[in-house]
């Protein structure tokens, strides 16, 4: 296991995550049956994802020097992740979101992100870029993307791209500086007018700016294209009983990551991927439900792969 970092960068934020029986449709007053808070985002969670699996890993984001990010910061040092590049600033609240999750594990998220954070890269520590094995970015702050996306190819390290929903002209700045782009269901409809998901990964490929295009499809599996083979392949996800698909995709994202850095195929990167963010969906708390390499590893060997 290499002992070079993957840096991931992007959202921050602190959740609240309520379970309730079903998710009103109107504005009525819902008791929860279970609640906790959690350090969480979507780099965030794919960071610690990383460390559970055992991966060295940098955390580059921004919170506010409030108590907020006080506890942000302790409870994501306390999962082995480097938080030296965790900013803090003044003024600014950290990011906080409030969510409820339904008997099916489905959500519904509301995420407050203080306008006033500080957008401007120029801090990021881009020079130690080189000595990492991987980048990842979400699209939660485009401009700390795009500076970490341009460095990691240009030392010719995956630079790998959590393409969620985000307004499309942030989706074209950052898919052609990515070499692994990674879809969500909704962002590929906003990125590609094509009718069909294959459709869509054959009209990204075609721009000749990636190596790897896919898009998850939750408990269908993802589907994956790569231009070493020029097809895409669709490549199912295991049945599980569904708790909390919360931060599910950002557990995909941060395993897909650490496999691609064990140089695996890509097909078993997907695979296991898949594995780490259906285990995830058995437990309630978001993030909480990442595996550690122990779990998943077990749970591998009955699909018939070896970790």
């Amino acid at each position: 296991m290499t002992s070079q970092p993957i840096i991931c960068l992007g959202a921050a934020t602190w959740d609240t995550i309520f379970q309730v029986d079903t998710i009103p449709a109107a504005g009525i007053k819902v008791l929860p049956t279970r609640a906790v808070q959690v350090a969480s985002g979507m780099a965030t969670s794919a960071a610690i994802t990383i460390a559970r699996l055992g991966g060295q890993v940098e955390l580059w984001t921004r919170i506010g020097a409030d108590a907020t990010g006080e506890r942000y910061a302790a409870e994501v040092k306390n999962e082995a992740v480097n938080t030296d590049f965790v900013r803090k600033h003044e003024g600014v609240a950290t990011p906080f979101s409030s969510i409820i999750v339904d008997k099916q594990g489905e959500r519904a998220v509301i995420p407050f992100f203080d306008p006033a954070l500080p957008a401007d890269p120029a801090w990021l520590p881009l020079e130690r870029v080189v000595s990492a094995v991987a980048v990842m970015t979400d699209m939660r702050w485009p401009r700390g993307a795009a500076a970490l996306l341009t460095e990691a190819k240009r030392v010719g390290i995956p630079a790998i791209l959590d393409a969620d929903t985000a307004p499309l002209l942030d989706l074209q700045t950052l898919v052609p500086l990515a070499s692994h782009v990674l879809f969500s269901e909704p962002a590929l409809t906003i990125y590609s007018q094509k009718t069909t998901h294959l459709e869509a990964i054959l009209d990204v490929a075609s721009q000749g700016m990636t190596e790897v295009v896919g898009v998850t499809l939750g408990a269908a599996g993802a589907l994956m294209w790569t231009r070493a083979t020029g097809q895409v392949q669709s490549i199912a996800a295991p049945k599980v009983q569904s708790v909390d698909t919360l931060n599910a995709g950002d557990v995909w994202h941060g395993t897909f990551a650490w496999g691609l850095v064990q140089q695996w195929p890509i097909e078993k990167v997907v695979r296991v991927a898949n594995l780490a963010a259906a285990m995830k969906c058995e437990v309630f708390g978001g993030r909480l439900g990442a595996p550690t390499l122990a779990q998943l590893s077990k749970r591998a060997q009955g699909l018939g792969l070896t970790i």
